[in-house]
């Protein structure tokens, strides 16, 4: 049973989402409904027995294990050192297929900073990141970017399709692992660090700051507090196979909430703030159809000291129009730590 306040947040969180997708990017719209044929979540609820013991935090006591990562050949572009590798996820939940975690180094010998950046949903590979921010180098800034557990190379059998929930959660669950892993990994070989990504990078970006134990900068781009309403009430619920989650219609409103529970679990002000909140950027995008604007000033008011920029663009076509400011949020982030 749900207490009638969490109800209300839920009607209040429908009611916002509404405004949100009124308001939103043509382009949202536009890849919503054309995603709206690939249901997530088809193959249903996944580990029942895990669901059930999910209390939804990594504990920021826990120091992570020392990890040694296995470097491949180097190859050398304008004055760049672009090179692959590998490590064992700290993550032992996982899927043999996703247990070894792939990542790709751009590096610059100068550089005395390092950011760590994570893919968001449905990011396979390293091209966009790359793109997006394959400039900070040229900035000072040497980058390294995670493969997520169950995409591109880690992915299981089904790809994308096959993914369940349980399997979403422990796919947020190694992001968070494996990035802690490869800042304590770099930690002595850089005078700053910072941690960041973009819509769901960005929320297990947050989440990874808020549990590493040293002062780390973070840039949290397009993303809020909490995913539940990600799912169940902005453009992205309209990708969410409810009938199957459901099993009747009946059911539907019952299974939304569930949902929303489970990635609730995750929810950023659950954590203490990380070690430097000043460090930290939150960026929100004003025609956003998937992140609500209350989710992204709820994390920006849990970090006190934080910065909060605003765009004016959607969640998409930011990524193709203010590649300078997002990389400037990673940047500014650094200097003040």
């Amino acid at each position: 049973m749900y207490r009638p306040a969490q109800l209300g947040f839920g009607s209040l969180r429908q009611r916002l989402a509404g405004k949100a997708i009124a308001r939103a990017h043509l382009l949202d719209l536009l890849i919503a409904l054309l995603s709206r044929r690939s249901k997530m979540f088809s193959p249903g609820w996944g580990d029942e027995t895990f669901l059930g013991e999910l209390h939804g935090h990594v504990p920021q006591a826990d120091r992570p294990g020392a990890i040694s990562v296995a470097w491949g050949k180097t190859e050398l572009r304008n004055g760049v050192e672009r090179r692959d590798g590998t490590f064992l996820s700290p993550l032992c939940k996982l899927p043999t297929v996703a247990a070894t975690v792939h990542l790709r180094a751009w590096i610059r010998a100068a550089n005395r900073n390092a950011c760590v950046i994570l893919a968001g949903s449905h990011d396979q590979g390293y091209k966009v990141r790359e793109r997006v921010f394959g400039s900070l180098v040229g900035r000072g800034v040497n980058l390294y970017f995670l493969e997520n557990p169950y995409y591109g190379i880690r992915r299981i059998p089904g790809g994308i399709s096959a993914i369940k929930v349980s399997d979403q959660i422990l796919m947020a669950m190694g992001m968070v692992l494996e990035a802690r892993a490869l800042l304590g990994a770099l930690h002595s070989e850089y005078e700053k660090l910072a941690v960041a990504g973009y819509s769901m990078g960005g929320h297990m970006a947050a989440i990874t700051a808020a549990v590493t134990p040293y002062p780390v900068a973070c840039a949290a781009l397009a993303t809020g507090a909490s995913a539940g309403s990600i799912y169940t009430n902005g453009l992205m619920s309209w990708c969410v196979d409810f009938e199957r989650l459901a099993g009747s219609p009946q059911q539907r409103p019952a299974a939304q909430e569930r949902l929303r529970s489970l990635f609730d679990a995750a929810d950023i002000t659950h954590y203490p703030p990380p070690v430097r909140p000043d460090a930290g950027t939150i960026l929100g995008c004003t025609q956003d159809g998937y992140i609500l604007r209350c989710e992204t000033e709820r994390l920006h008011q849990h970090w006190a000291g934080s910065t909060l920029v605003w765009l004016n663009a959607g969640h998409f076509s930011a990524l193709l129009t203010s590649r300078k400011m997002l990389c400037k949020c990673i940047s500014d982030s650094l200097e003040r730590l």
